[in-house]
């Protein structure tokens, strides 16, 4: 027994699968490339529309109505000009027409063919042809994998070449959706004779019963070849199933194909497509690259594997601003953005790069040689909307369009202040093969199928325009308006060298004034002093925000304390339930010790974890004190017992015997700062055993009393040299969402500020070639 499918299952496969009618255009543009033409031609012949065509048939009536009674309305219709802008010649035809049928039938059946001689649309192609064997056993096989067979010969033969477009056997089913009947026309060099195969798609629409095996097509041997050395493919659509008017026709010129072959590189739409609308020329837009040139910002990044590990890295660039900057992450940070459990998930997404401009569209002006500013505006609008995705030179569609946002830019934009980045303020690309093996089209055409790979994708774009770009303009825009506003400190000067020349000039005017005047003088030298006073007040308050400040700083620390203790908490809760769970009640004599002895060491870490609390407390967060900063760490550690069990972490380091040392400070600051850069350790050490499943995770904390000075060094992945600085900047991270905030080590450096420490990076590779592993806490300044 087999499944048994119905005729009408086609159009689920063709003309309701195919999304519109632009990208059914485009199935069999790619059908042409893929059969070596170097040129494709498209002509649209719509001198009578579907919907007037459909108002004839409403007016014939062949439901209902005789064969005289349809034919004298059809009369009457078109000699009174019922069929508003009705084609004049057209309707002289049909007219004609109606004399030479004898029946009902004849004369709905030459209504259809008059419909399809003035409605149809043409692709036309140079390639190599079919033969009468490929018409049947390839073209009118429904998902034959001729095309995956090609790129899998590829693969395995290991030779350079463009692979095929298509590959799941569907795409020549578009032609459903554009219109009622298919008339294929095919030939090959050598071959004497043309090929035919005509289909008429109403045999498959859904009031039929028929099963598809029982609908029967047969290609045969057409003409006499004039030339037997030309090949090729035309294409024809009858009887378009919608209106194709001019303007349609340049909107999916100006859409559909202006995208179709990437627009960043040399050749264009036009120099693979020849488009006409009845007859006449239509062009597709190309983007002209001076407009590139005004962008504001650029940002450029490429994505490989090398050496069996992959590697995102590029170049972020704020024209506006002249700064730039580059980055790199390797294996175990992408693990980290992509939220993937293996470096091999990584690698099969496969090799890509993108490129995007950032245009800031209200600091765009007019330019003489390209337009007005309206007209800028305009140009950057048609080509903006985000980063299109080109395999092999051709778009994968929708993405990067105006009604597509596949990475979610605008919806983070708006989750946003000030909307820096968004899709309208985009243009760009993203640049995949067919080697991406990973990232597979959707059979309808609408984007990649929904896989691990092209989720990994995503996240990688979005960290790429999210972080590394946006946060450096926003880092960069910040800096700039902090070096234009004019300190406290300035004003001070300015105001007390104001006032002494103030008071000098006043006097000498007293002097110059009659004795009943001098009242005017003492009253300005008073108002003077108010405003010193007022300056005195003003200073009084920046110290006092600057308090409140650290006070806020210390409180967000405390959250992102509470943060790491609450899970540790959950998860140790849950752990004891499961205990209790597991307890065996039937012999619960034996078992209560061991159930007992399990809970104990549980509730200890609990306990251990919970104690870390005390000392940040709102009632001691300012209160200094004594303490040995080696019986702190060891606390600490104690408390991480077991994330460190759980994931075979060794800490270790001169902290566990260095001499006794003495300092005082507030307790639970120092507890923040090694608690976020133990805690930041111990994360990245887990992602870095995706990367490395033999590594033997450790972390090392030094303490030298007489430098004053604390390390904390782990053997994972390290910090790239170029971001040293900007890891200890506010909503900094690498983590995804849920996994951080970006807060730590900045708060934990204001912490060490509060202090008279410092907090940095070791900018010397202490553990990787190239990274950074060593933290230093230097309290030598108190």
């Amino acid at each position: 027994m087999a499944f048994k499918i119905m005729a009408r299952t086609l159009l689920e496969l063709g003309a309701e699968l195919i999304s519109s009618d632009g990208v059914a255009l485009y199935e069999l543009i790619k059908n042409s490339v893929d059969a070596g033409s170097r040129r494709v031609r498209i002509n649209v012949v719509s001198r009578v529309q579907r919907s007037q065509f459909d108002e004839l048939l409403e007016i014939a009536d062949f439901e209902e109505s005789n064969f005289a009674a349809s034919r004298s309305a059809l009369r009457e219709a078109l000699d009174d000009e019922d069929i508003d802008e009705l084609d004049e010649e057209a309707a002289a035809e049909l007219r004609a027409d109606l004399a030479n049928v004898r029946n009902k039938r004849q004369l709905e059946q030459r209504l259809w063919e008059w419909f399809g001689e003035h409605a149809y649309i043409e692709v036309v192609d140079t390639g190599r042809g079919m033969s009468l064997e490929d018409l049947d056993h390839i073209y009118l096989t429904i998902g034959t994998r001729s095309r995956q067979s090609q790129r899998e010969e590829l693969l395995r033969s290991g030779r350079a070449g463009a692979a095929p477009l298509g590959e799941k056997g569907v795409g020549r089913l578009s032609t459903m959706r554009l219109g009622e009947m298919l008339e294929v026309r095919t030939t090959r060099s050598g071959d004497t004779h043309e090929h035919e195969l005509n289909i008429d798609w109403r045999r498959f629409s859904h009031s039929s019963d028929d099963y598809l095996e029982d609908v029967d097509i047969e290609p045969e041997e057409g003409e006499l070849k004039d030339d037997p050395e030309r090949s090729g493919t035309t294409v024809r659509v009858r009887g378009l199933t919608t209106d194709w008017s001019r303007e349609k026709m340049e909107e999916i010129a100006g859409g559909n194909f202006a995208r179709l072959i990437d627009p960043f590189e040399g050749s264009t739409a036009n120099d693979l497509l020849r488009i006409r609308y009845n007859g006449d020329p239509v062009i597709i837009p190309e983007i002209d690259r001076r407009y590139l040139e005004l962008a504001h910002g650029t940002c450029s990044a490429r994505f490989e594997v090398r050496g069996g590990n992959p590697e995102l890295s590029g170049v972020a660039e704020y024209i506006l601003r002249g700064k730039r900057r580059t980055f790199r992450l390797g294996p175990t940070e992408l693990i980290s953005i992509a939220q993937v459990g293996s470096v091999e998930l990584l690698n099969r997404v496969g090799p890509f790069d993108m490129e995007m401009w950032w245009f800031n569209r209200r600091l765009l002006t007019a330019i003489n040689e390209l337009g007005t500013q309206r007209e800028i505006r305009d140009e950057v609008a048609r080509w903006s909307g985000g980063l299109m995705l080109f395999r092999d030179g051709y778009r994968v569609n929708p993405y990067g369009g105006h009604e597509d946002d596949w990475l979610e830019i605008d919806k983070r934009a708006f989750r946003s202040k000030g909307y820096k980045l968004n899709r309208q303020q985009v243009v760009g690309r993203v640049r995949i093969t067919w080697r991406n093996r990973g990232l597979v089209d959707q059979t309808n055409r609408e984007g990649l199928t929904e896989t691990p790979e092209k989720r990994a994708l995503v996240a990688m774009l979005q960290q790429v325009l999210l972080v590394e770009f946006k946060k450096f303009i926003d880092r960069e825009d910040k800096a700039a308006r902090i070096q234009e506003r004019t300190t406290l400190d300035n004003i001070e000067e300015k105001i007390e060298s104001t006032e002494d020349e103030v008071r000098d000039r006043l006097r000498k005017i007293q002097r110059l004034l009659p004795k009943e005047h001098h009242h005017l003088i003492e009253q300005a030298l008073r108002l003077i002093k108010e405003l010193a006073g007022y300056l005195d007040e003003a200073r009084e308050l920046t110290e006092e925000v600057a308090q409140d400040r650290a006070e806020l700083v210390h409180l967000a620390g405390v959250g992102l304390m509470v943060e790491f203790i609450m899970h540790e908490l959950e998860r140790t809760t849950s752990a004891t339930l499961r205990t209790l769970t597991d307890i065996d009640r039937d012999g619960l004599d034996r078992s209560d010790a061991a159930a007992i002895a399990v809970l104990g060491d549980q509730l200890k870490t609990i306990n251990k974890r919970v104690s870390n609390l005390d000392p940040i407390s709102a009632a001691r967060r300012q209160t200094k004190e004594n303490f040995d900063p080696s019986d702190v760490i060891k606390q600490i550690v104690e408390g991480h017992a077991g994330k460190r069990e759980r994931h075979d972490i060794t800490v270790d380091g001169s902290y566990l015997d260095a001499p006794r040392w003495r300092v005082k400070a507030v307790r639970g600051m120092f507890i923040q700062i090694i608690e976020n850069l133990l805690s930041n350790s111990f994360y990245w050490l887990i992602q870095q055993k995706v990367v490395e499943p033999r590594l033997s995770l450790r972390v090392t904390i030094d303490v030298d009393p007489e430098e004053g000075v604390i390390t904390i060094t782990d053997n994972g992945p390290g910090v790239e040299p170029a971001s040293a600085s900007e890891i200890f900047e506010a909503f900094v991270t690498r983590r995804p969402a849920g996994e951080g905030h970006g807060l730590g080590l900045y708060i934990s450096r204001e912490v060490a500020r509060y202090h008279g420490w410092t907090l940095d990076i070791e900018r010397a590779a202490t553990v990787r070639p190239g990274r950074y592993n060593t933290f230093v806490l230097d309290m030598s300044g108190a």
